[in-house]
């Protein structure tokens, strides 16, 4: 392996973690079988099994109106800044909307996201980029698989789509957002 790629940061994290991870299942499974040693202490045992798991409180970032119809998982947490946010204004506009009638927050807690949902109520999920599709729909497919169709999530229907970082890529997914948004107008409008 290049000895490049294990000295980066989230490599190297993610080799850690996929070695407590088994050594907690050896743990695990050395126990069901009677072998026992030294036991682990509670401490060390949450440590083991949230090993790699972020603390979600401080990574759940948001903005917007509590009373938004709305409810935008954006795979970043640049709300409407740069070059993708100015693309994402445009979208909205396109759609009769401003960036400050939606809610919008980041996909880094689900429980979080789940919290404002209920708090906010919005008419529409729209989950932008395959880590917040993916992450909130709980689908492990590529996006291009599973985005442009409606799913519901406690009653809300939920449209999958692509984030405008890629449309500055790749142009030619366009077609496909708009596409996905006017189907949201439908919703919104009956």
């Amino acid at each position: 392996m290049d000895p490049d790629i294990l000295n980066r940061p989230a490599s190297i994290r993610t080799q850690m973690t996929q070695v407590i991870k088994d050594f907690s299942q050896y743990l695990v499974h050395q126990k069901k079988i009677g072998n026992t040693f030294s036991s682990l202490s509670k401490e060390s045992q949450v440590l083991m099994q949230n090993w790699g798991i972020k603390k979600s409180a401080r990574d759940f970032f948001f903005e917007g109106p509590h009373h938004a119809k709305i409810f935008i998982v954006d795979s970043d947490v640049h709300f409407f800044k740069g070059e993708e946010g100015e693309l994402l204004i445009k979208i909205l506009k396109a759609m009769n909307l401003s960036s400050d009638s939606v809610f919008i927050c980041n996909a880094g807690d689900l429980e979080s996201i789940h919290d404002k949902i209920k708090t906010i109520s919005p008419e529409i999920i729209i989950t932008l980029g395959a880590k917040a599709s993916q992450s909130f729909l709980q689908i492990d497919l590529p996006l291009e698989q599973f985005r442009g169709k409606f799913y519901t999530v406690n009653g809300i229907k939920v449209m999958p789509t692509f984030h405008p970082a890629l449309l500055l890529k790749k142009p030619e997914y366009k077609r496909q957002v708009w596409e996905d948004m006017k189907r949201v107008m439908e919703i919104l409008e009956q």
